[in-house]
């Protein structure tokens, strides 16, 4: 239920607060006041697209906030619970756009920023908005079977779930079986490919680790030269004669052992030294002879660089490193098995599409039988509504044909009727009569309001091309349909509008020469005094006209 409606530099709006009723409100107002401008604020909330044009002329941003008290409704606290909201002690939830010059859009849902798409998925579960473009919505046959399930219970729409993903394993299992069989059909040519560059893989021998090895030989090969010097010099440094590194430690270490006894920090200064001492003998006895312990060997270096080449080059052919090559391997080994088997498989899965075809099919019945009583509910349920809309005559059928399977099922519905006596059924498009469409359509969301959770229903203009005692009936009807849904009404009609509990007056004005629209929550003085204008001006006799419209709306809810 939206509670309160805040909506702040929006069209010709400067800034407004709406407290809406719990039951059913009206706006109304001269033509062209902006009562329009108050259902795209709220269409907002829904997710609706939005343009920079919409912000108020000489301002940067427009903002939208509508205050909600949800009723326990488990797959909107579900979707809640999933992004990271949850609902207070107060159960209120608070949806607030804003759009700013630039085109960006600021969704928040409790002051927490969502993507658009979640905003739109939240706010469709709260609001839903009724005009005359909807009954396109209700007389286009490719909705009627979402219209339909629309009745079915969780039941229902859990085996609905079951079915889709039924639907899903066999789609999956005959995807895959189809795209064996087109490979089997193209399988030698694919085989034979796949060998011949699987051959020219093999042939080359990868090893991992390879390519750094060879380098790292490559390295030493290519500079042996310089290595024999490097280290034969160091040697003769660190070991070689009588002035190496090696000698004038050992000189040294000797020295120090002879006088360590006598002082503590020579005694490690001569421990430190000794070990320098044999860590020189040590690198000078490796590196004594380094090159000759190289074996240089130029042939070698030929293949090597021969190798390198040929790794290069394959490389550069692949666009693949090593590494990526060697997987390339294994990956074509494991194409070349899986077709060399593919008969195999192809019976596997043939086997599996059977018993899939078979699952599907059978909760595809099961939806099928209890589509066919939700028919007849909805049939009973809007007959009903029609005779209360002055409509007793029309007949309804829900025609169900057959057709592929999808996940959906495999049920084509479409809705057929006539609306006067003698006249055969046709499809729903067909009626011309716009009082008729108003009726059917407020039928229609009459008896789909009592299976649905949705909290608030906005009608806007639903009085159109209808009149005098089925203007009345409509009105009852909207009082009616607010005792479980709150109701929110824009409207011509002053029948309609005496019935309403909370009536607000939409006036456009003009103020430091620019246009404003407000809004003005009436009280029963100022309602008596809109419902005349709205029979035509402020006379007398169109007062006490409004006053009794009053009374026999006080009491036909009284009755109800």
């Amino acid at each position: 239920m939206l509670t309160r409606l805040m909506v702040k530099d929006f069209a010709l709006i400067h800034q407004i607060a709406l407290e809406f009723d719990s039951r059913f409100n009206v706006l109304t107002g001269e033509t062209g006041a902006g009562k329009s401008i108050i259902i795209d604020a709220v269409s907002l909330l829904l997710g609706a697209r939005a343009s920079s044009k919409d912000i108020r002329f000489g301002c940067n941003k427009a903002m939208v906030e509508g205050i909600f008290t949800v009723e326990p409704q488990p797959e909107l606290e579900q979707m809640l619970a999933q992004s990271g909201h949850e609902l207070d002690d107060d159960r209120q939830l608070i949806l607030y756009r804003e759009l700013t010059s630039s085109g960006k859009n600021i969704c928040r849902i409790n002051d927490r920023t969502v993507t658009l798409a979640s905003f739109r998925q939240v706010g469709q579960m709260l609001i839903n908005i009724y005009g005359q473009h909807d009954f396109q919505a209700i007389s286009n046959k490719e909705h009627h079977l979402q219209l339909l399930d629309s009745l079915g219970d969780a039941a229902f729409q859990q085996k609905k779930e079951a079915m889709a993903e039924a639907y899903r394993q066999l789609a999956q299992a005959e995807q895959k079986r189809n795209a064996l069989q087109q490979s089997l059909r193209e399988r030698q040519e694919r085989l034979d490919f796949l060998r011949f560059k699987l051959r020219e893989l093999e042939e080359l021998q990868l090893q991992e680790g390879e390519e750094e090895a060879l380098e790292q030989e490559l390295s030493v090969l290519d500079n042996f030269e310089k290595i024999s010097s490097v280290t034969e010099k160091a040697y003769q440094l660190l070991y070689g004669d009588r002035r190496s590194v090696y000698a004038m430690l050992t000189a040294t270490v000797d020295g120090m052992n002879s006088i360590r006894q006598y002082d503590k920090n020579l005694s490690e200064m001569a421990e430190s030294l000794q070990s320098m001492m044999y860590m020189a003998e040590d690198y000078g006895l490796t590196l004594s002879g380094y090159s000759d312990k190289m074996d240089y060997d130029a042939e070698r270096r030929d293949r090597l660089n021969e190798r390198k080449y040929t790794l290069d080059k394959a490389k550069r052919k692949y666009n693949l490193s090593i590494a990526e090559l060697i997987a390339e391997q294994q990956r074509l080994q494991q194409e070349i098995n899986t077709l060399e088997h593919a008969d195999e498989e192809i019976d596997e899965l043939e086997q599996i599409c059977k018993e899939k075809q078979k699952q599907f099919e059978a909760l595809a019945m099961q939806i099928r039988q209890v589509r066919q009583q939700l028919a007849e509910t909805l049939t009973e349920g809007l007959l009903a509504e029609l005779a209360q809309l002055a409509m007793s005559h029309t007949r309804f059928a829900v025609q169900f044909g057959e057709k592929a399977a999808t996940a959906q099922g495999m049920d084509q519905v479409e809705f057929f009727m006539s609306a006067n006596p003698g006249q055969p059924l046709r499809e729903l498009s067909e009626i011309a009569s716009g009082g008729e469409m108003s009726r059917i359509m407020l039928a229609f969301k009459t008896v789909l309001a009592q299976h649905e959770s949705i909290g608030t229903l906005i009608f806007d203009e639903i009085d159109t091309g209808i009149g005098g005692n089925i203007v009345v009936k409509v009105g009852e009807k909207l009082a009616a349909v607010s005792q479980y849904a709150q109701v929110i009404c824009v409207t011509h009609s002053p029948q309609i509008a005496a019935l309403a509990d909370c009536h607000f007056q939409i006036q456009k004005q003009i103020a430091n020469d620019q246009t404003i629209t407000s809004v003005t929550v009436l009280n029963e003085e100022e309602e008596i005094a809109e419902l005349a204008r709205m029979l035509g001006g402020e006379e007398a006799f169109q007062l006490r006209h409004a006053e009794e419209l009053k009374r026999t709306a006080a009491q036909h809810k009284g009755g109800k």
